[in-house]
């Protein structure tokens, strides 16, 4: 009877940890599943006691489980071409070796339109980079839950699982920062001769853009647009190119009066714009004379380059917050206001010529003129 309780109890706790690394599995290259924490802690989820009794398993043990989804430091997965590393130590460019472990804050580069180079975070965390291209990755304690690289230019391709928890994967230009990446993603980062902008395009899954002033919320697979940014960081850019997004606007601080208590408080408030293709945001920043304070002007423009709504304030002071908000209008009721303003002018036409019968029968009767046709003419429409 006390082996069949010891095999029950060994049994339950297999069926819990398969569960529970179910959620965030990884794939070999060549597409067997490997764990994430490996089979020495598969034991720990769930132990027999002396009584039978089994004890539930620990809690956040699969965050625990995401957070080892990284290797300690990158590795050099391929690498084709002109590869090369700049370790924070070395003082110099050195060639790439491909299978190599390189230290975390690294800067990496590849020359020529041939060059390809990929690093592998994860067992299936992935960047690949091609062409003339340049990143770095941010130098962190080792054993950290999260990984950041930072664009410097070229073409980028990152490789994430699907499932990859919020907050575990970023990337950073000096303009926005990508957050809550999952799935595919690519970039293309250029810098031009007063700043530079990145294309930002999800291929799979889904990830979020946040700058200054701004957030692209939830980009979805097939979804892209355009970031530039002047070089001085006073303009900012996001130019629909792919899919409708949603964007979230700073229009600065706003105050509100309690009624009951005339307690005044003041708060941070955002517009909604959907990013189509060929709409864009402009946000325009200028440095006061006496603080530290911006002052914002964010404007929005439809798909054919006319303005619509305005928004400005300085930062942290609401006393200068204001809008302009462009008013749609209902193409139905334009429509019949168009047909309501042709029955008006039919009625007044037919009305002009009864009235210029009577005169001329009158005029024709007594021989005289009266004045009512000119009151007429000056009804005409």
């Amino acid at each position: 009877m006390k082996k069949l309780i010891i095999a029950v109890a060994a049994a339950t706790a297999m069926l819990a940890l398969n569960a529970q690394d179910d959620d965030f599995d990884f794939e070999s290259d060549d597409g067997a599943e490997i764990e994430a924490d490996g089979d020495e802690e598969a034991g720990g989820d769930e132990e027999a006691g002396e009584e039978g009794e089994t004890k539930p398993a620990k809690a956040g043990k699969k965050h625990e489980e995401a957070e080892k989804s990284y290797f300690i430091l990158p590795l050099t997965s391929f690498a084709d071409g002109k590869c090369e590393v700049l370790v924070p130590t070395k003082g110099e460019w050195q060639a790439v070796e491909e299978g190599r472990f390189y230290p975390l804050g690294s800067q990496y580069r590849t020359i020529g339109a041939e060059s390809q180079l990929k690093l592998r975070f994860g067992m299936n965390v992935e960047v690949s980079v091609k062409g003339n291209s340049a990143l770095a990755t941010v130098a962190q304690a080792l054993g950290g839950a999260s990984r950041t690289v930072m664009l410097d230019a070229g073409s980028f391709h990152m490789s994430l699982p699907r499932n990859m928890p919020e907050g575990k994967f970023f990337v950073s230009t000096p303009g926005f920062t990508v957050l809550n990446a999952a799935g595919d993603s690519s970039y293309t980062y250029e810098k031009t001769g007063d700043g530079d902008k990145c294309f930002v395009r999800c291929l799979t899954g889904n990830l979020s853009v946040k700058g200054r002033h701004f957030d692209v919320i939830g980009v979805r697979a097939s979804q892209g647009f355009e970031i530039r940014t002047s070089s001085d960081r006073l303009f900012t850019g996001l130019y629909g190119k792919a899919g409708d997004l949603n964007v979230k606007l700073d229009t600065g601080l706003w105050e509100t009066i309690d009624f009951e208590t005339h307690e005044r408080t003041s708060e941070q408030r955002f517009a909604d714009f959907k990013l189509s293709p060929k709409t864009a945001v402009r946000i325009h920043r200028a440095v006061p004379e006496i603080g530290e304070n911006l002052a914002v002007t964010i404007m929005t423009f439809d798909s054919n380059g006319n303005r619509r709504d305005r928004y400005w304030f300085a930062e942290n002071h609401f006393e200068s917050s204001g809008s302009e908000i462009a008013v749609n209008e209902d193409s139905d009721a334009a429509e019949q206001a168009k047909k309501k303003a042709a029955e008006s002018d039919d009625t007044v036409a037919v009305d002009a010529d009864i009235d210029e019968e009577e005169d001329a029968s009158s005029s024709d009767d007594d021989g005289d003129s009266d004045d009512s046709g000119s009151i007429d003419d000056d009804l005409d429409f």
